[in-house]
């Protein structure tokens, strides 16, 4: 009987947890800064600075190897509006923007 309401647990656990993560960030192309500037995809880390004129409120930095090449990725997430928004720079050009709703 314990065994099985450890599983049970478990189960409820992985499912709680997966339905939090199934509600997910979705991906765009473009962010509209609090003044009005656009951010977009291919754009450099310098323009970035520059039109949200904002600091992040986290930073996450990795690293990981392409065949002989080592990459450095850092992921910003800002918060604009109602929404948080992380984006993903890829040797100083932004590759990915993700954003979340803020609840």
């Amino acid at each position: 009987m314990k065994k099985i309401l450890k599983i049970s647990g478990y189960l409820l656990f992985v499912f709680v947890i997966g339905t939090s993560y199934a509600t997910a960030a979705t991906e765009t192309r473009t962010i509209r800064t609090e003044n009005g500037q656009l951010v977009s995809l291919g754009d450099s880390y310098i323009q970035l600075v520059q039109n949200m004129q904002q600091s992040p409120i986290s930073v996450r930095n990795y690293e990981w190897k392409e065949g002989r090449k080592q990459l450095t990725t850092s992921d910003p997430v800002y918060l604009v509006g109602n929404a948080y928004y992380t984006v993903t720079i890829i040797d100083n050009v932004i590759k990915k923007i993700v954003w979340d709703r803020k609840i």
